[in-house]
């Protein structure tokens, strides 16, 4: 008896065929050389700035993210449905900022707070010497009774 695959190689694609597995353990150390270079990064950053430094870690970081997402998510090997599954996420993602910039925009929210402002008033009136009561007077203490001996 003679064994015959139940699909032919076209209709593997379209009904989801297995890949191979990709080398975890090689992927796993460009991870781990990935980690290292953002700690030299990190090490050396004061001769060559934190600006810099923070770009440097971001890419990396960035390239660690997009191997996870491609081989440990499996996402390589999907199709282009990913993509439109995507799309709802990009559309609310740049929904919120738009919908929240109007209150950014027109300064809805007061950036002094009521003490702040009382401050500000208070040492200007004290700028312009302007006295607050009981100011350049003298100080009277009661005086306090002397036991009886």
């Amino acid at each position: 008896m003679t064994h015959t695959p139940a699909t032919t190689h076209g209709d593997s694609h379209a009904a989801g065929a297995h890949h191979a597995h990709p080398n975890y353990i090689a992927i796993f150390g460009i991870l781990i050389l990935l980690t290292l270079a953002s700690v030299v990064a990190d090490s050396v950053g004061g001769t060559i700035g934190k600006v810099m430094v923070g770009l440097i870690v971001l890419v990396i970081a960035s390239l660690k993210a997009m191997c996870v997402m491609m081989y440990f998510m499996h996402l390589k090997f999907e199709g282009a449905w990913k993509y439109a599954l995507l799309a709802p996420t990009i559309i609310l993602a740049l929904a919120v900022p738009a919908a929240l910039s109007p209150d950014i925009a027109f300064k809805y929210y007061d950036l002094q707070v009521p003490q702040q402002k009382a401050k500000v008033e208070q040492d200007a009136e004290h700028a312009a010497g302007a006295k607050h009561p009981g100011e350049g007077e003298e100080v009277k203490h009661p005086e306090t009774p002397k036991p009886a001996h």
